[in-house]
């Protein structure tokens, strides 16, 4: 389905622009070979040694948002744009909600309990569970997916307090407040969304001394899993300093291996104050087709006018 989706977006591009040579390649040993006369490429992935058998490479097309599959100093000394997509903030957005709510609401452990017969019968804090009306909420990342995100939370009546590291306007349609100080906003926050892009600067900036200060708060990460520090993150949700994380995004990813592959180095998943989710933000049919179409919309107004949108500021790896 998905490859017929692509053929169709690609072969109304080829029709439009008969001048230009669309090559269609699902064969990775034949890829350098026809990386080596490519002007534009279309693909999630290049490795530092397929980028320097690139030689006439001028611009990458990335089908979606994430950008740590590529060698961005490489693509910076050598002056390659590189354009992507944000076509699928809003179901992105979406599930960060329904990771939240079921982290708070206790879905999956009440669902795995009633599989045993067992019922939560006292109204004790051990029956509970937790609302998000009336919450603040800190978006370390108000982009286009945290922009979603805060849309979202408004109709729980959340107060929206986001982090942006520049900003150029304070008023913001669904953000209470703006902030470009991280450690302002957590402190601010019963809940912290994170989804900032991971670079030299956001790998690892959710640290020991950061969740140290998070007594009580929940985290919920939909961007990547190294901007958390794992091992702190661990810690913090098994001494009782975190009162619990919602994870779509990992430390462990299976790649070509067989067989199950565990997403943490430690036994976070193992924790009782943990919703998981194996990196699926994105994986509904319409949002697929949503970034398809962005990504063929980027090429056809590059192909007319040589400037596409969505170009990444290699500076700020966004």
């Amino acid at each position: 389905m998905l490859s017929s989706y692509w053929d169709k977006g690609l072969n109304e591009l080829e029709l439009q622009f008969p001048d230009v040579k669309f090559i269609k390649n699902s064969n990775p040993a034949e890829r350098p070979t026809l990386l080596k006369n490519a002007e534009a490429v279309i693909t999630g992935r290049l490795t530092a040694d397929e980028l320097n058998s690139a030689e006439k490479l001028k611009i990458i097309f990335v089908p979606f948002t994430g950008l740590n599959n590529f060698p961005l100093e490489i693509l910076k000394e050598r002056n390659i744009s590189i354009s992507n997509t944000h076509a699928n903030a809003n179901y992105v957005a979406e599930k960060a909600i329904a990771l939240i709510l079921a982290l708070l609401g206790r879905v999956v452990e009440y669902h795995n309990e009633l599989k045993k017969g067992n019922w939560f019968r006292s109204f004790d804090d051990s029956d509970t569970w937790t609302s998000i009306q009336g919450k603040s909420c800190g978006i370390l990342g108000y982009g286009s997916i945290g922009k979603n995100i805060a849309k979202i939370l408004k109709g729980f009546d959340c107060k929206i307090i986001g982090f942006k590291k520049h900003i150029t306007n304070d008023n913001d349609e669904y953000a209470d407040e703006l902030s470009s100080s991280i450690n302002d906003v957590i402190s601010k926050s019963d809940v912290v969304f994170v989804c900032l892009p991971l670079n030299n600067e956001t790998k690892g900036l959710i640290s020991e001394d950061i969740l140290s200060k998070m007594k009580g708060k929940y985290i919920v990460n939909i961007a990547r899993g190294d901007i958390v520090n794992e091992d702190a993150l661990y810690t913090a949700l098994k001494d009782g300093t975190l009162a619990g994380a919602a994870l779509d995004v990992w430390y462990n990813y299976p790649g070509k291996k067989q067989g199950p592959v565990f997403p943490s180095n430690k036994p976070i998943y193992e924790l009782p104050n943990v919703v998981i989710s194996p990196h699926k933000a994105s994986n509904t049919q319409k949002a697929i087709e949503d970034m398809i179409d962005d990504t063929i919309e980027n090429i056809r107004t590059y192909l007319k006018s040589g400037v596409t949108p969505n170009l990444i500021d290699k500076e700020r790896y966004y």
